[in-house]
């Protein structure tokens, strides 16, 4: 997505960032209005006051502020030190540019026609992963900037339940779709290997022996290929496709909407329902420059297709996979499971700090030896059916 912010430089000069950190009833109103919890806008005011003394730490703020708002400016590695210490002025200084900035975001939305309900709601975010700092690290802060700056240039928008962001398709695979039946087909492009089980061999766990992947185009059309299975694994057979029959519906390079499930709710079904209803008519309202997206991807621990076999069939988590069409994803790790489904603990997590049934089946079905890796999710165009049949 092209969408880009008018943010005037003289915002990131030294004393215009030492203005508004000085200014608290205004960096306070800000924080508010974003969603933020009284507790978390206290923090805040203390940083910008932390900050103020330390004036090689202000330069530092003034060069971070530069980065966020310079398109390919910003590398995340070269903060990756903060916070140096645990005052507020470290905890929340990554978050400080971006409150600074959002006046820029509400005019970037007045003129994108955006209700002010649609971008506050995007906004939940900040409170989102100021609690998520608490329960990884016990400690009230803020490190999501990368993630935020997204939020800022009006690339990630929260319609309802679901975040959607404006993307080109890059899972390595081909959606088919037959021109007389309608069934649809994900085939597995090559140049990659799978195991006997189904999954990438640079997944987590991957074990030999592996499998080539079988690909054959000609003129156009793809002939032979490894296709996904209702599971959600890669077949290790390859599969032979008639001449003609085939067009395909989704390829790397297409338009589409890359989906994110905010932490904070049930993952109700209806509610994901209405979003995705939401998400087919706001952007060609209101981003009518955009192409028309040719479907929604995600990839998420929730696509685990394991998920299906330990939870009841009408599990808001079965019922929101099976909307898809699930595929395995490259170099998967197990490692978002462990981080959202244990929090806190981890992969240090025991057995008598489980508190929720998913958490037991899943602590279960872990020790029975089995990864619980990511994995991706593919429903085709039009956006506006999800939901309205099982696919996978």
């Amino acid at each position: 997505m092209n969408s880009t912010m008018p943010l005037p430089s003289t915002l990131n000069e030294p004393a215009n960032i030492a203005a508004f950190l000085r200014d608290t009833r205004q960096l306070r109103a800000e924080a508010e209005w974003a969603g933020i919890e009284p507790d978390a806008c206290d923090l805040i005011v203390q940083a910008a006051q932390d900050l103020l003394q330390r004036p090689e730490r202000l330069a530092d703020l003034v060069r971070c502020a530069t980065a966020l708002f310079t398109p390919d400016a910003w590398k995340a590695e070269e903060w990756s030190d903060i916070p140096r210490d645990n005052s507020a002025g470290e905890r929340f200084f990554l978050l400080l540019p971006l409150l600074q900035h959002l006046p820029q975001m509400r005019a970037l939305y007045t003129r994108h026609n955006i209700p002010e309900k649609i971008l506050r709601d995007t906004l939940t975010d900040f409170q989102i992963w100021i609690d998520t700092s608490r329960q990884r690290t016990g400690t009230t802060g803020f490190r999501e900037v990368g993630w935020m700056r997204e939020h800022l240039f009006c690339r990630v928008i929260r319609l309802g339940r679901l975040q959607f962001q404006p993307y080109t398709f890059h899972m390595p695979f081909v959606v088919l779709k037959h021109l007389q039946r309608g069934e649809i087909r994900v085939a597995a492009c090559g140049g990659h290997q799978i195991t006997s089980a189904g999954i990438f061999a640079d997944s987590e766990g991957a074990r030999e022996p592996f499998i080539e992947l079988t690909y054959v185009e000609e003129d156009g059309e793809i002939r032979r290929a490894h296709v996904v299975e209702p599971g959600g694994y890669i077949a290790t057979q390859p599969t032979t496709f008639a001449p003609g029959e085939w067009e395909r519906i989704l390829s790397a390079g297409d338009p589409i909407l890359n989906l994110h499930i905010p932490t904070g709710a049930p993952l109700d079904f209806d509610a994901c329902r209405d979003s995705f209803v939401q998400a087919a008519g706001f952007y060609p309202r209101h981003f009518p420059e955009l192409p028309a997206a040719r479907g929604v991807i995600c990839g998420s621990w929730l696509f685990n297709p394991g998920l299906s076999d330990i939870l009841p069939e009408n599990s808001n988590i079965v019922r929101f996979q099976r909307a898809f069409i699930r595929v395995p994803q490259p170099g998967a790790t197990a490692g978002q499971t462990y981080e959202r489904a244990f929090v806190p603990h981890g992969r240090a997590t025991r057995r008598e700090q489980l508190s929720t049934s998913l958490q037991r089946r899943l602590f279960d079905h872990i020790e029975a030896g089995h990864v619980p890796l990511s994995a991706g999710g593919i429903f085709p165009a039009p956006i506006g059916e999800w939901g309205t049949r099982v696919i996978s």
